[in-house]
């Protein structure tokens, strides 16, 4: 009788530890796919940032150069 319930209690408790691998490989995945998500975002960010400074260093230059030698 004990080893048919010890069994019984090893069966549950794998099935509840297969369960908590599971959500548990779940919440990995999500937390790296939002992460990846993040440094997409900040990569656009901080490229538009550097296209801006050099398209306004750019126009410093030219409205330089027209004032200066026009």
């Amino acid at each position: 009788m004990t080893n048919e319930y010890d069994a019984m209690r090893s069966l549950a408790n794998s099935k509840e530890q297969a369960k908590q691998d599971t959500l548990r490989a779940k919440n990995i995945k999500y937390d790296f796919e939002i992460s990846e998500s993040r440094k997409r975002a900040n990569e656009i960010f901080w490229r538009g940032v550097m296209r801006f400074i050099t398209h306004m260093t750019l126009a410093i230059i030219v409205i330089y150069a027209l004032f200066h030698f026009a």
